[in-house]
């Protein structure tokens, strides 16, 4: 089961880099609108459009819905529990563990058995957007379902690994405790590097005493 975690996680990793991908792209469909609007004032051009406009939160939408499995699995997400910081790894576990399954899962399947239908209609009607050369709205509305799919699938996986926590199968660390290990790490490395660094002038310093005759090293 952990190693289905695993490849859980392995996939919303996949999806964090499509997701910088395509934030990059709402970054630049913004910096284009700006200046479009700007050149179709001043300059009578027609770069500027609705369809762009709409792209643009449409993109966002892709950001917003299908970003939250990546979120999850690095832990950031936003927690209001106070207490949850002070508790004991084990203790995390079985919050993250109930909360999970009395909560996460079912709020999924409920917001998935409204949204199908949702998404079905306006597919079924073409839905359009009303102003003039906007964008079809049902690929949008599609968003919706499959992001909550891929939550639920995330939500799985921390089940699993929370349930490891428990059984003592699996290390449960924040994230916050995770970037604590690794700072920890390359301080670590960095320390060890500068010994190593020194390790040579040691070595060479050493071979020229060896090197040098018993008069020179009198003398010196």
């Amino acid at each position: 089961m952990l190693g289905l975690a695993r490849a859980i996680d392995r996939f919303s990793s996949w999806l964090g880099v499509v997701i910088g991908g395509i934030t990059l792209l709402m970054i630049a469909v913004g910096l284009f609108n700006v200046f479009g609007r700007f050149a179709d004032r001043y300059l009578g051009t027609q770069f500027s459009s609705n369809s762009l406009l709409e792209l643009q939160w449409y993109l966002f939408s892709v950001i917003f819905l299908l970003g939250g499995a990546y979120v999850m699995s690095l832990d950031e997400h936003v927690r209001v529990d106070v207490l949850y910081g002070r508790l004991r790894p084990r203790q995390r576990a079985l919050i993250n563990l109930l909360g999970t399954l009395l909560f996460l899962l079912p709020f999924c399947v409920i917001a998935l058995w409204v949204a199908i239908p949702w998404f079905q209609l306006s597919y079924g009607m073409q839905e359009s957007s009303s102003d003039p050369g906007g964008l079809l709205r049902w690929p949008v509305k599609l968003l919706v379902p499959i992001g909550f799919v891929l939550l639920f699938i995330q939500g799985i996986s921390e089940a699993i690994k929370a349930a490891g926590a428990l059984s003592g199968h699996y290390e449960y660390r924040t994230q916050d405790e995770l970037e604590a290990l690794r700072a920890e790490v390359q301080l670590d490395r960095a320390g060890l590097d500068g010994l190593l660094v020194g390790l040579p002038d040691e070595a060479e310093a050493g071979t020229d005493a060896a090197a040098k005759t018993p008069d020179e090293q009198r003398k010196k």
